[in-house]
């Protein structure tokens, strides 16, 4: 398991625990009676800051969690006399989430208002994704991990996951939410391509925009068009900022090594760092919340599960769903996740799962 140097230490117990509740008993009360959400919320001192990682649904979605859910966790830790805000991070692709002020007005837009939800939104790395921290990992795929730049400030995590289909991994569940979602855009392209970003010569314009907001000036414009060179760091910032899109993400990574990406990255971000993992197995769709489209559930709901150890946790929705998720992605194979995140220290796939 990750090590936590907050406060208070958490014992883990072996097998891990995984506590399940069906979905007539997604409530605050029924949450509060799981012995760990207790034992987790009472381990930080007053007032600590507690990032509460969501996914608010790509412009066109339907499918993400349900503004009422992280209502209810927002109760849960202000009860305990804590600071709940909102935490995400900017897309690599482009859309209304690609940069800090679009994905405010759609999270409003579904519903996750300050005044609704009653805790701030924060989008941790920069206004365009640009903003990243430097964590020093040295795994086989991932030696120094982009993170997002303002994930420091928090005491501790609670990471809110949808679990779905995905078309890369098979399914996304906490450690997709947590890994994906608090990379910085540099990140996300480290799990996703082999390559950096290129320039489609065609569309550019030589208007120099991409030139203001790279950090090590890797483009060069000539005759041409812009250009990117060997210097760049794979930040990605130039994407979204490019106003005729003319550069483009290069999305040749192989699944098996974008999930043990995944993995690394998700170690990265949980290091040394306090984190408890709600899966929500509602409304369990094809695809990501990233899809700008509406889809159907695949299989009925099934109800929410919690754990300190994200991957136990979501070894416990695949095996309760692993025969849709292999039937809609017969090519992917989701256990080399799993298995690679134990193999790193991520967490157990041995699991004790508790009814409330």
């Amino acid at each position: 398991m990750v090590s936590s140097k907050n406060q208070k230490t958490l014992k883990v117990p072996n097998p891990v625990s995984v506590y399940f509740l069906p979905v007539s008993k997604i409530n605050l009360l029924s949450i509060k009676k799981v012995p760990i959400v207790d034992q987790f919320l009472r381990s930080f001192p007053a007032n600590s800051k507690i990032g509460i990682k969501v996914h608010f649904g790509e412009q066109g979605n339907r499918n993400y969690l349900r503004p009422e859910y992280v209502k209810m966790i927002v109760d849960l830790v202000k009860g305990y006399q804590l600071q709940p805000f909102l935490i995400e991070t900017s897309t690599l692709y482009r859309g209304a989430r690609q940069n800090r002020k679009s994905h405010i007005a759609l999270a409003r837009e579904h519903g996750f208002g300050p005044e609704l939800i009653g805790a701030p939104i924060l989008i941790l790395d920069g206004e365009r994704g640009e903003g990243f921290a430097e964590v020093k990992i040295n795994l086989p795929y991932i030696k120094v991990a982009k993170v997002a730049k303002d994930l420091n400030q928090f005491d501790g995590l609670i990471n809110l996951a949808h679990f779905k289909g995905h078309f890369v991994v098979g399914f996304g569940g906490v450690i997709k939410n947590i890994a994906m979602g608090l990379a910085a855009k540099g990140g996300k392209l480290a799990m996703h391509s082999q390559t950096k970003p290129s320039v489609k010569k065609e569309k550019c314009q030589k208007c120099e925009t991409c030139l203001t907001v790279c950090p090590v000036n890797a483009i060069v414009i000539s005759t041409d068009g812009a250009k990117i060179n060997k210097h760049c760091i794979g930040c990605a910032s130039c994407v979204e900022i490019c106003p005729e899109n003319a550069i483009k993400i290069n999305w040749n990574e192989t699944s098996p090594a974008t999930q043990k990406k995944m993995a690394e990255y998700a170690w990265a971000i949980l290091k040394n760092r306090k984190c408890l993992h709600f899966n929500y197995a509602l409304k369990i769709t094809p695809n990501c919340d990233c899809m700008n489209i509406a889809e159907m559930p695949i299989m009925p709901d099934i109800g929410l599960f919690i754990s300190l150890d994200p991957v136990a946790n979501d070894r416990a929705v695949f095996n309760l769903t692993k025969e849709k998720i292999n039937e809609l992605y017969p090519q992917l194979d989701p256990t080399i996740l799993l298995d690679y995140a134990e193999e790193i220290g991520l967490g157990k796939n041995k699991y004790s799962l508790i009814t409330i």
